[in-house]
This record gives structure tokens, C-alpha cells and sequence, in this order.
């Protein structure tokens, strides 16, 4: 992939298709060699520019001068949002060596977003990158461009701020989109107000490519199955290109043998992104319904979009020239949450091994803030290379967030200790402790708490339950909108027998365990830690 001025939509206006796929999907063709070749060279360049700016004349003064690609790891720790956010809360003009054009913001912890700096070569990449998504997501071999200009481009994603509208406003400075919504409307609707305007405009104008929350895109597949869908869309889609587009889904529909419609026989969908991390439990779900696979991008509002699938939407490739990437090995991270000792190595994409997880860890590209930056983010190597694709690099699954949160759908807001001690404390009936983690049942995503109360405690789980949900709904904007998403309330509440977790901390002891992991983590515990509670509350 390589940096440019022309537009990708004047390009293909050109019939420079190959050109196209080169400077957008050419690092596919790249081995570890090449891809660590890509890197250093940018590396090198972010560390000059970084060693102009004020930001890492604050915080790495005292090796700033001396770093090279070489020595780097060596000479500065990792580091965490904390040690940035002084210095970019405020969002000021002047932090970086380069002028700053967009900033970017993420849901954080206990609803304390995060800010981080677009300069315009990043700005630049994260449309490169998304217009390359768009490639990737529709194309079915090597070389195999369908992207044209004019596409209708269908979202319902966060706007601006937040990374997926930013990459948005970015790829329309790359690609001659027709954006449903428009993007200027985008920001002045909310999530619903959004989702109906893009579906009603679809109708008129179709829909080529779809970006939109996963369980989005599975409540209106099954909105359709159970015939519910007519009822929301109203009399103003009621003109002929949109009569004309569902007389044509019910001769499709027919000829499938199916008395209902579904959105694949509205809509000739070339690809289709989803935001989320629930994708990989729906998605045959999606492809059914949709009529396309369904194509996973990995990516951060730190840096932009890290990686992606290939034409064959099975693994994640990592993109050479988003940042430089460190892989913290999974038993370090195993024992950083349980000695609290933090990783000292890490390792290279040209060393990273097959069946093996690891924390992603970011320096940003093009003047950008970060250096040695832990994403909290748990990937596994699946393949060393794609066999069947000819790509020699290794293939990803995104595993998870190491951190101590829970991000529930995509849309919901990221679930922590901090909310839920806060809506506890609100329902206000005393607890002895408890955990809570994300659980998958069949199509079904669960936030699922474990609680223990007190001997004695008179409680009705259905009221508790409903109580806390009410409270979780208040405190979280987001979070107010799932059951409406998902057709049904993901809060589900295991009471404890009371002992449980007493229980539980006799039999680490009696393991020999000390005492940083005597009690399970209060988010996302481990099978085992909850398969112990469980045992442990049934004995009395």
C-alpha cells in the first residue's frame, strides 16, 4: 500500500484497475522480510519526527535523542493511556511536530474518553485504508476490483468523533462515494434516527456497501424472517424505484422458495463490514440473511485500521503501514494479571509462531502520539501464511480486550469495575462480592453476573435483576438501546449460595496460590474460576 494524491475513484475512472489493487492490496503480496522492511523504514521516520514534538520531549526526554529502530524497545517502557492523557485531554494544536487535522475519540473506561490525534498523513491512511476494506470486502480473487464510483454506501456507524465516522469523512477524500446517510446528516442524527434514514433511502437508492453494528444487521434479518418488516418503513419510500425493488424481492423470494423476504433480495450487496465483536457468532447468520460474508476489520481509534481479511474473509492480515507492531507473548500477560509484574519482551511480526496469542502493542505512524502503546487487545496466530491466497505473512483472529472491561455489542459502551460498582451501590443492596463477564449461549450474547449476598438477605432475582438493568440503562447512554437491538435484556444474574466466594478463596489457598489470585478477576473471570464459584456454592 502505498501514500498518494489521485483519487482511487479517478483510477478506476481510468479502467487502472491494477494499479488500483497494487497501491491498495500489494502488501498482500509482501513476506515477513518485506513487511519488517516497510516498518523499520517508518519507524525511523516516526521516531524523527516524534523527537521534534513537545508530547515526547515531556515524556521521553531523557532517551528521546538517542532512540533509533534498533534500540528503541530497549530504551522505552511501555506505556498506557495514562501517561499520555495530560498532555492531550485538552486536545491542543501544538502537541505533535505535525499540524494536527482531526481528533479522535473512544468510549473509555467509566465514560472517560480517550482523544487522540489524526495528523493529515494519518488522516490520509485511515482513508487509504478504508477505501482498501471496501476493496477487499467485495472482491472474490486477487486483482478483482468492484469498487466504483458512486457506490452507494450504506452506515449506521458512530459518527465523527469516534473512529468509524472519522474513517468515513477520510475515505471521501480517497473514493467518490455516494454516503447514505449523507455525511454532513449523519452527525446530526442519533443511532435510530440513523438507521431508519439509511435503510428508507436505500430503498430509493439501493445499497451497494453496508457498514453497520453486527447484531444491527441480525435483528433486521430477523425482522424480515418474521415478516415484521413492512411496518418500518412509512408512506414516503412509497414512490416507484422503491415499489419496484420489493416486487423484485418477492419474485426472488419465490424463487427460493421462501414466502417471505429477506434484505438479499432488496439489495445486491457487493460487500458488507460490520463493527463489533460478536461478528464471528453470526455470521453464517449474516451471510444467510444478507446474501454476502460478512468482512472483519480489526481496528483502533489509536492508530486507525490495524488489520484485515483477505478476498476469502477467513483470517486477518496485519497492514504494514498503520504502526509498528509488538506482540507481548500470552504467558506474560498471564502473569502480569496474576504477580501484577509487567511484560518486559516482545516480539516482531517476524517472529510472532502459529497457535500462539499475544497483546498487541502500537508505535503511530506519520508524526502520531504513541510509542510503545499497549492496546489491551489479544490476537492468535491461526497460519503462518495463507496457502490457498499465496500470502506469506501470518493470519490473525482477534481474540478479545486484555483489559478490565467488557464490550458488550459494539454499540453498548464498554462495561467496567467502576459502572458496576456505581450501579450497584445505586440498587443499593448490600453484596458480599461478585464477577461479572461476557458469555455466548447458541445466537445469544450475555452479560452474565455472579453475585453473593449476605446469609440472609431476602432477595427476589427478578427484581434485582430488572433494577440493576434500569440502573445500567441510566448510567450508560449506550447501553440503553441493546434490549431494543437485540430483541431481548442481556443482563442475566447468577445468585451465589453465600460462602461462595469464601469457599472459593480456601480452595486457592489450599492450591497454594498467593495472594494476588486468591479471588477471581471481578471482570471477564476465567471458566475455571467460574466453574469453581459454582461448585463452591453448592456445597454448604
Amino acid at each position: 500500500m502505498r501514500r498518494y494524491t489521485k483519487k482511487t475513484s479517478d483510477l478506476i475512472r481510468r479502467g487502472e484497475f491494477d494499479k488500483v489493487w497494487q497501491q491498495h492490496c500489494g502488501y498482500l503480496d509482501l513476506d515477513r522480510a518485506g513487511f519488517m522492511a516497510v516498518q523499520r523504514r517508518l519507524l525511523q521516520e516516526q521516531l524523527e519526527l516524534g523527537k521534534q514534538s513537545r508530547l515526547w520531549r515531556c515524556l521521553f526526554s531523557e532517551v528521546l535523542d538517542d532512540l533509533t529502530a534498533d534500540n528503541f524497545r530497549d530504551l522505552v517502557p511501555l506505556t498506557e493511556y495514562a501517561d499520555y492523557e495530560p498532555y492531550l485531554q485538552d486536545k491542543p494544536s501544538d502537541i505533535l511536530a505535525c499540524p494536527i487535522k482531526e481528533w479522535a475519540r473512544t468510549s473509555g473506561l467509566g465514560g472517560k474518553p480517550k482523544w487522540i490525534p489524526y495528523t493529515a498523513k494519518m488522516y490520509n491512511h485511515l482513508g487509504v485504508c478504508a477505501v482498501t476494506a471496501g476493496i477487499l470486502s467485495s472482491a472474490r480473487y486477487k486483482g478483482d476490483v468492484r469498487l466504483r464510483p458512486g457506490d452507494a454506501v450504506g452506515s449506521n456507524l458512530p459518527p465523527r468523533p469516534f473512529l468509524s465516522g472519522v474513517s468515513l469523512w477520510a475515505s471521501s477524500e480517497v473514493f467518490d462515494y455516494h454516503f447514505i446517510p449523507p455525511l454532513d446528516v449523519t452527525e446530526k442524527l442519533d443511532f435510530y434516527e440513523r438507521t431508519a434514514y439509511l435503510f428508507r433511502r436505500a430503498m430509493v437508492d439501493g445499497l451497494v456497501f453496508l457498514g453497520a453494528m453486527t447484531i444491527v444487521l441480525v435483528r433486521m434479518g430477523e425482522m424480515f424472517e418474521r415478516r415484521q418488516w413492512a411496518g418500518e418503513f412509512n408512506q414516503k419510500m412509497l414512490n416507484p424505484r422503491a415499489m419496484w425493488r420489493i416486487l423484485r424481492a418477492i419474485v426472488r423470494a419465490r424463487r427460493d422458495g421462501r414466502r417471505f423476504i429477506l434484505p438479499k433480495d432488496l439489495w445486491d450487496l457487493k460487500g458488507l463490514q460490520c463493527g463489533g465483536t460478536d461478528t464471528f457468532v453470526y455470521r453464517d447468520q449474516i451471510a444467510h440473511y444478507w446474501g454476502v460474508v460478512p468482512h472483519d476489520v480489526y481496528a483502533c481509534t489509536e492508530v486507525g485500521i490495524i488489520a484485515m481479511e483477505a478476498w476469502d474473509h477467513t483470517a486477518l492480515t496485519f497492514l504494514p503501514e498503520t504502526a509498528f507492531y509488538e506482540f507481548i507473548p500470552y504467558e506474560d500477560w498471564v502473569t502480569e494479571r496474576l504477580d501484577s509484574k509487567t511484560p518486559s519482551r516482545t516480539y516482531l511480526m517476524d517472529e510472532v509462531e502459529e497457535g500462539q496469542k499475544y497483546e498487541v502493542v502500537v508505535t503511530s505512524f506519520y508524526g502520531g502520539a504513541l510509542l510503545r502503546y499497549r492496546l489491551h487487545d489479544l490476537v492468535e496466530v491461526v497460519a503462518t501464511e495463507n496457502e490457498a491466497l499465496g500470502i506469506r505473512l501470518p493470519q490473525f483472529r482477534f481474540v478479545g480486550r486484555s483489559g478490565s472491561f467488557i464490550d458488550l455489542s459494539g454499540f453498548a459502551g464498554l462495561i467496567d469495575e467502576r459502572l458496576l460498582l456505581r450501579a450497584l451501590s445505586q440498587v443499593g443492596t448490600p453484596y458480599t462480592d461478585w464477577c461479572i463477564r461476557k458469555e455466548f449461549e447458541g445466537q445469544r450474547t450475555w452479560l452474565h453476573l455472579y453475585i453473593e449476598f449476605p446469609e440472609g438477605t431476602q432477595i427476589r432475582p427478578h427484581v434485582f435483576r430488572a433494577q440493576l438493568d434500569d440502573v445500567l440503562k441510566a448510567m450508560n447512554p449506550d447501553y440503553k438501546h441493546v434490549e431494543k437491538m437485540l430483541g431481548y435484556s442481556p443482563l442475566k444474574v447468577t445468585l451465589l449460595a453465600p460462602g461462595s466466594f469464601a469457599r472459593f478463596t480456601e480452595q486457592r489457598l489450599r492450591e497454594g496460590a498467593d495472594i494476588a489470585h486468591l479471588k477471581p478477576a471481578r471482570i471477564q473471570p476465567s471458566d475455571n474460576a467460574i466453574t469453581l464459584l459454582l461448585e463452591k456454592s453448592t456445597q454448604r
